[in-house]
Parts: C-alpha cells; sequence; structure tokens
C-alpha cells in the first residue's frame, strides 16, 4: 500500500489492462489488490468502480430504512411526467418540504431509464464514492513516504467511519464526503475556491447551511482559540442554545420548505420520538459513538501536548482552532438528535485528520500507546457499522465473477452472519 511497507512485504503491481481482467474474473480480489496499491491511479480507479459495483447490487430488504424509501419514491417517480423535472429543479423554492435536490433529481433522471432501485443507488455510489476516493487520497499523499502502523490504523479507521454502505442514507453522508474533501483545503491552506464546493454539500442535505456557517466563521475569525475553548466548555454546560438560533435564523432567511423542514426536525414530538429511538437500540450501539467521541478528544489532547515543543504546523494549528469550534457547534446541535449526532460523525471524521497528521509527523516502526488506547473504540465503532450495512449489503458482492449478483437471488450479508 506504502512505500514504506513495501520495502517488508512485496505488493502486487498491475497495468490497467490487467485490473480489469481481474475485476472480470473477481471484483473483491481486484478491490483488495487495488487498496493495496491504493498509490496508483490505476488502482484507486478500481477501488472506486468497487464502490460503485456495490452500489448496482444494493439490497432493499428491510422496509424500515431510508434505502426502502428511495426504492418507492422511483417508483412513484416513473409515473411523473417529465416536466415535473422542474417541480424538483426549483423545490428549495416551494412550499412543500422537498428541499435538498441532488437525490430527487437523480431519482427522477434514472426513472426516465428504469424502476429498478439497483441503477439509482449505483449512482448514488458514483457520487459518494468519487469524494470518498479522493478524501482518503488527501491523506494518503500527506503520508506515503512516511506510513508507519498508526498512521495506517488511523486512515483506515476515517475510511470506516462512512463507508460506502452509508448510501442508505445517501443526502446526509454523501454531503458530509463533500464537505469534508472542500473543508480540507479551507481550514489547512486557507483556499477560499473550495467554499463553492463545501457550499454545494447544501444542494445534497439543507443541513449543511450550518456547517458552511460555522467553516465561514472561522474562515474569517481565524485561530481564535481564546474565544473557542471557552466556547467549547460552555456547549457542554449549556447544549442547548442553538435550537432557537437555527428556528430563527431559517425562518427568517429560509423558503418555507426549508423552514417546514427545519420545524419537523426541532419539533418537540419529534425530538422525543427520536431520543426514545436512541434508547431502545443494544446498548453497543448507543455507546460505541461515546466511546469514540470521548477517545478521539483525549487524543486531542495528547497530540495537543506533545506537539507543543515541536515546529509549528500551520495546517495542523488551523485544523486544531476549527475543531474546537465545529466541537462546540456539535454540542450545542445535541439535543436536535437528527442534527448534533449526525454532525458528531463530521466531527469524528476531522479529529481522526488531527491524529492522523501528527503520526504523520511522528511515526514510528512501533503502535503507539495513544493508537492502543483507541483500538477497542474504534474496533467497536467499525463493527457497528458494518453490521449497520450489512442488511443493504449483497453476500454475492464478494463471489468471484463480476455480474453474479445479478444472476442469483438476493441474499444479504446480514442473513449469512446474523441470522
Amino acid at each position: 500500500m506504502t512505500e514504506g511497507f513495501s520495502r517488508s512485504v512485496a505488493l502486487p503491481s498491475l497495468d490497467t489492462k490487467n485490473y480489469l481482467i481481474l475485476f472480470l474474473l473477481w471484483p473483491f480480489l481486484a478491490c483488495i489488490t487495488a487498496i493495496l496499491n491504493f498509490g496508483q491511479k490505476e488502482a484507486r480507479s478500481i477501488v472506486y468502480a468497487f464502490l460503485v459495483y456495490y452500489g448496482l447490487t444494493f439490497v432493499v430488504g428491510n422496509e424500515g430504512i431510508d434505502a426502502s424509501r428511495i426504492a418507492m419514491t422511483l417508483k412513484m417517480n416513473a409515473m411523473l411526467p417529465f416536466s415535473d423535472i422542474f417541480r424538483i429543479i426549483g423545490g428549495v423554492y416551494a412550499t412543500d418540504t422537498t428541499v435538498d435536490i441532488v437525490e430527487p433529481l437523480i431519482s427522477f433522471v434514472v426513472s426516465r431509464i428504469t424502476e429498478d432501485h439497483r441503477l439509482l443507488f449505483g449512482t448514488f455510489a458514483a457520487l459518494f464514492g468519487y469524494f470518498y476516493v479522493r478524501s482518503l487520497n488527501l491523506l494518503f499523499e500527506e503520508a506515503k513516504n512516511n506510513f508507519g502502523w498508526n498512521s495506517l490504523i488511523f486512515i483506515i479507521f476515517l475510511a470506516s467511519v462512512l463507508p460506502v454502505t452509508s448510501i442508505n442514507g445517501f443526502r446526509m453522508w454523501t454531503a458530509a464526503w463533500i464537505f469534508f474533501y472542500g473543508a480540507y483545503h479551507v481550514i489547512l491552506f486557507k483556499d477560499a475556491r473550495f467554499l463553492i464546493l463545501t457550499f454545494s454539500a447544501c444542494l445534497v442535505h439543507f443541513s449543511f447551511l450550518t456547517a458552511n456557517l460555522v467553516l465561514l466563521i472561522y474562515f474569517f475569525a481565524g485561530n481564535r482559540n481564546l474565544i473557542y475553548i471557552p466556547l467549547v466548555l460552555l456547549s457542554f454546560i449549556v447544549p442547548n442554545l442553538i435550537e432557537p438560533l437555527i428556528q430563527s435564523s431559517f425562518g427568517a432567511f429560509g423558503s418555507a420548505a426549508l423552514q417546514a423542514r427545519v420545524q419537523m426536525y426541532t419539533d418537540t414530538a419529534y425530538v422525543q420520538l427520536r431520543q426514545e429511538s436512541v434508547m431502545q437500540d443494544a446498548w453497543f450501539l448507543r455507546i460505541g459513538s461515546d466511546m469514540v467521541l470521548y477517545y478521539l478528544l483525549l487524543a486531542i489532547v495528547v497530540v495537543r501536548y506533545r506537539m507543543k515543543n515541536s515546529v509549528q504546523n500551520q495546517p495542523s494549528e488551523n485544523l486544531f482552532s476549527f475543531l474546537l469550534l465545529f466541537l462546540a457547534f456539535v454540542n450545542f446541535g445535541m439535543p436536535i438528535p437528527s442534527f448534533g449526532g449526525r454532525f458528531m460523525i463530521l466531527f469524528f471524521m476531522f479529529a481522526t485528520l488531527y491524529v492522523f497528521r501528527f503520526f504523520v509527523g511522528n511515526d514510528s516502526p512501533r503502535i503507539d500507546i495513544l493508537t492502543l488506547v483507541g483500538l477497542f473504540p474504534m474496533l467497536l465503532f467499525t463493527a457497528i457499522t458494518f453490521r449497520q450495512g450489512s442488511e443493504t449489503m449483497n453476500a454475492w458482492l464478494f463471489a468471484p465473477g463480476f455480474g453474479i449478483p445479478w444472476l442469483v437471488p438476493e441474499l444479504t450479508v446480514f442473513e449469512v452472519l446474523f441470522q
């Protein structure tokens, strides 16, 4: 996978033709081979192709998941006239609750071709996978000449926080990777051009208007840690300050559709229903996110202390300041389960990036004690993510032979492993 590891392990290196042949013979094996050679452009293309292949074999079995609603909407769209596309494009200005343009637009276009949800989720995976692979490549490029076990573990964890199985909730999690990729350049290198990209995430999920507001505040205010640290402390003590601000802000400046969506998410009955749903989850589902949060907070503090006497790394300084401001934002939003809890995942991504960047510059052949402490929380979180994604993951995806999942009855990984 890296130059450092390849000194001790002989990794297979293939050209485009051989990758394609291997992909046709056994897509999963081609993906694993490509991951081990992620530095190659051809390898990254194969990883991307496998993500799209995952979407094209997507299983919608459980009627209670978002994917079921999306598949049903596709069938409904197939019965609509083409002229309805203008209603979708103008959704932000409409009086209904259609404010996220990208998903309904893709669904409508796909519905002109087929009612089969697999093509729709393949398209979702193509958009999701593009920013997923590009984001991970940013980290790979930082570490390719100094990859050690610690930096490897953290890049694997980042890839596991929001894997391709997240297209079940396409809008929020695709927007998260779009925002992450753009914000990486804005925060670390003050490249304002990527603000266009971060704001485009709002077209995928409207809630990223708030995340972009936080990013803009940071971009213009800079590294004001003397302000951000007290704000973080306050957010742990009085976490419910942001809810009235959200309602008043969107009420004053948002469209009717936007106001309706915000009202739905902040409605007392809805919030209570979401909180009860969380309480009904298994204990390990509830504790997984908490353990990762507390571990990453500890890791940030330890890394900050270790960096105190080292040469100043301005991009990491920028990222640390943004983490403080963003953590305050997340904490203030936690009383709204569909808001704070979701953006906590995005905080995990940026916090993991911060720790990763530290180990890139200070890695060693041994696994650091800080990494060892985090192995259980990270493994538990990854296992929970895999368990949740297994309900839509086609087990035939891992079988030899391209296209096998389309020729045999659907079988999920959940049915194979957990039933």
